[in-house]
């Protein structure tokens, strides 16, 4: 059975305009924005910033307007993803051979049989994240025996690292909320529509009403979290 870790970095566009210019003040609110024809709005935001109230999809000329002295950087997807590359290289240098990129927001990396080398996963997970805080990116990380359930995990909880124990990740994952899932926003609200809330609700469904409706996807998604299909 394998052991996958997810790392989420919440904050990576932001993160990674500070650790570029380290002359920003780390007491200015900082957000991204990004642009579709003369829409402009935040894509990303940094702490500073959220507890300002400012929001991911507020509009740039309204955030402009509540806070003064706002740091508004224009959005570089090609540099987040170089930036995630190369994170990716360094955790395949220093934690597992097996190791890809998870955009827009994380790593994943297979551990089993690695996480010895660490002093086992509880020491691996604490010291990753805080390697992680060293370099000036805010992380989360989960580790289950599936990639489903662990990317769900590090992307729904407040704590720093989630372990979850060998053949528990049904268990883990049936609370979890249907967004959690991976499945496009469109199909999550209308699973949500139809009533259901957690992917528990979903899983408790028979299979055929929800392919007729939705495709093979949603039972894809289920499947790979629960483990009953590999996901490489």
């Amino acid at each position: 059975m394998a052991r996958v870790v997810s790392v989420f970095l919440p904050k990576l566009p932001t993160d990674r305009i500070r650790r570029a210019d380290p002359s920003l003040s780390v007491e200015k609110p900082l957000v991204v924005i990004a642009r579709s024809g003369s829409k402009r709005w935040i894509s990303a935001a940094d702490t500073a910033a959220t507890k300002l109230g400012l929001r991911v999809g507020m509009p740039a000329a309204k955030a402009q307007a509540l806070v003064q002295g706002l740091v508004m950087i224009d959005a570089d997807t090609a540099a987040d993803l170089a930036a995630l590359e190369r994170l990716a290289l360094w955790a395949f240098s220093q934690y597992s051979p097996v190791v890809a990129m998870d955009p827009p927001d994380g790593i994943v990396m297979d551990t089993e049989g690695a996480d010895h080398l660490q002093g086992g996963e509880d020491l691996m997970l604490s010291g990753l994240v805080n390697r992680f805080r060293g370099r000036g990116l805010a992380a989360r990380a989960a580790i289950a025996d599936t990639w489903g359930a662990a990317h769900a995990l590090a992307r729904t909880t407040d704590r720093e690292t989630v372990i979850v124990g060998r053949g528990d990740a049904a268990r883990a994952a049936n609370r979890l909320p249907l967004s959690s899932l991976r499945l496009p926003a469109e199909t999550v609200q209308s699973l949500r529509t139809l009533g259901f809330t957690t992917v528990g609700d979903l899983a408790a469904t028979p299979r055929a009403p929800l392919t007729l409706r939705f495709g093979l996807e949603v039972g894809r998604r289920l499947d790979q979290m629960f483990g009953h299909i590999a996901e490489p």
